[in-house]
């Protein structure tokens, strides 16, 4: 069964938290990595991801972010997610499902290829 999952709240918890702890903006995915070899963008893009998706179990919503996370590396550029991370910023209290998916095609496929 199918769960709906809340597009906005996986983007905001993402999107707020995928430049924490570097010294300035990362510019790749890479950026800051640990011993396993993920870079901070990365684990605070997991992390914040699985933190929206609470109701989940800790390996369920580490499985749908880190697919998440997969296919956006996969179908879109750490520039083109930092455009997505910028106009979240800018227009907060504007982003809807549909404008995202219009806008940023790329990270609502994700999601729903993800969300199964």
């Amino acid at each position: 069964m199918k769960r709906p999952t809340s597009l906005l709240a996986v983007l905001l918890a993402a999107l707020l938290l995928v430049g924490c702890g570097s010294s300035g903006a990362p510019n790749d995915w890479a950026e800051q990595a640990d011993a396993t070899g993920k870079g901070l963008p990365e684990r605070n893009f997991v992390d914040a991801c699985m933190a929206a998706n609470d109701d989940l179990s800790e390996a369920k919503a580490r499985s749908l972010c880190e697919c998440i996370l997969g296919e956006v590396q996969s179908s879109a550029t750490y520039e083109d997610y930092r455009r997505l991370e910028k106009h979240f910023r800018n227009n907060a209290d504007q982003v809807t499902e549909s404008g995202l998916a219009d806008l940023f095609p790329w990270f609502t496929d994700a999601v729903a290829t993800c969300d199964t």
